[in-house]
């Protein structure tokens, strides 16, 4: 029976989705060998299907340009530019993004505090510097609130879904999730050439950057293409040879 399970189960579903499936098929019947109902476990055997690595659709610059106009221009989707706008330049994530308030920007300081009120994955504060696009948000989106108050919620929204599906039919373009903005900004940081140790704190990530890595660390085509041209087996033009000492 496990077999049978096994052999329709692995067509019919993601090999990430079947491993989720198996172990706990197998953890199951552990415990019915730890209960005395079987005398072994038929599952053991099972072996983990290998899981391909997820190719991230991230928008282009073009494209999130495009994504972010359209969604200004759409009088039925108030507030959904700001979302989207605020969620590419701060990296966060949307729960994180709607929680925030206007106290948690630091103008002195040049920093913007995520999780002040413990609502990140890891239920910890963390505190990132207000990036150029960031910043340039921020100061327009206050002067077109002048009247909010230190407590008062920076986005008045609490998700743009709806919105942000039609435009990109609208546009032709993938229909992008909420989280695709927290991987444009991962993404434009990498190809920036900001150590991932780095990006992985501005993130929120506890890890030294390791899924900074293996996650984010793709490069877009024309980023790619770019770096590429710097692979050469030239010498640099930057060292300039030294003379050649002569004995005196």
């Amino acid at each position: 029976d496990v077999d049978t399970w096994s052999a329709c189960r692995s067509k019919e579903t993601a090999p990430a989705t079947y491993n989720k499936e198996a172990e706990t098929l197998r953890l199951t019947l552990a415990f019915a060998v730890e209960r005395g109902a079987l005398q072994r476990n038929p599952a053991t055997h099972l072996k983990r299907r290998k899981v391909g690595k997820p190719q991230l659709a991230v928008p282009t610059r073009e494209q999130f340009t495009a994504l972010l106009a359209e969604l200004r221009r759409d009088y039925r989707a108030q507030g959904a530019g700001d979302l989207v706008e605020f969620l590419a330049a701060s990296g966060c994530r949307l729960g994180e993004a709607v929680s925030i308030r206007w106290r948690d920007v630091d103008w002195l300081r040049g920093k913007l505090t995520i999780g002040a009120d413990g609502q990140t994955k890891n239920g910890e504060a963390r505190t990132i510097p207000l990036f150029p696009p960031l910043r340039a948000f921020l100061e327009a989106h206050r002067a077109n609130n002048p009247d909010a108050t230190p407590d008062a919620k920076l986005l008045p929204i609490l998700n743009a879904k709806t919105a942000i599906t039609n435009a990109c039919r609208r546009l032709g373009l993938p229909v992008f999730s909420h989280h695709k903005m927290r991987h444009y900004f991962a993404t434009n940081a990498i190809e920036a050439a900001i150590p991932p140790h780095i990006v992985a704190g501005w993130l929120g990530h506890r890890d030294g950057g390791q899924l900074v890595c293996r996650v984010y660390g793709h490069l877009r085509h024309e980023a790619s293409e770019l770096f590429a041209q710097r692979l050469t087996w030239d010498a640099p033009a930057n060292i300039v040879p030294l003379p050649v000492a002569v004995n005196q």
